[in-house]
């Protein structure tokens, strides 16, 4: 039995949503194609397991451009928004697709969580 590190496994998984995302850029697909089905039950267990990573690279990419903006001084979550969005066009377009899958509803209340929290204007209170 093959054990691969968690890092190695990051890795693997993160190269083949980029390859899809790639392919689905090509073929102007926002909707993954058939043709990844084998592929993506076997890397993540399902389309499920492939959308929670794909919505793990956004909400990724989309804290630490925010987390930017607040730096800077200017905290607006739509500019954040806008901006990853014209960055990763085609990973948002997927993760829309996809808005009425269940896969995504945890994840998505869980950033929007952190979200809320990163964006309210009292001081934080150390524990």
């Amino acid at each position: 039995m093959n054990n691969l590190s968690r890092s190695a496994l990051v890795r693997r998984r993160r190269t083949l949503a980029h390859v899809v995302l790639r392919d689905m850029a090509e073929t102007g697909n926002t909707t993954v194609p058939a043709w990844w089905d084998s592929e993506i039950q076997r890397e993540f267990g399902g389309l499920g397991g492939f959308l929670s990573e794909l919505s793990r690279q956004w909400w990724t990419a989309y804290s630490a451009h925010l987390d930017a903006l607040i730096e800077l001084g200017a905290d607006d979550p739509a500019q954040a928004w806008t901006d990853v969005t014209e960055q990763m066009p085609h990973l948002r377009a997927a993760l829309d697709a996809y808005t009425d899958e269940s896969a995504l509803a945890e994840a998505e209340r869980r950033h929007c969580d952190v979200l809320r929290w990163t964006t309210r204007r009292e001081s934080r209170h150390a524990a």
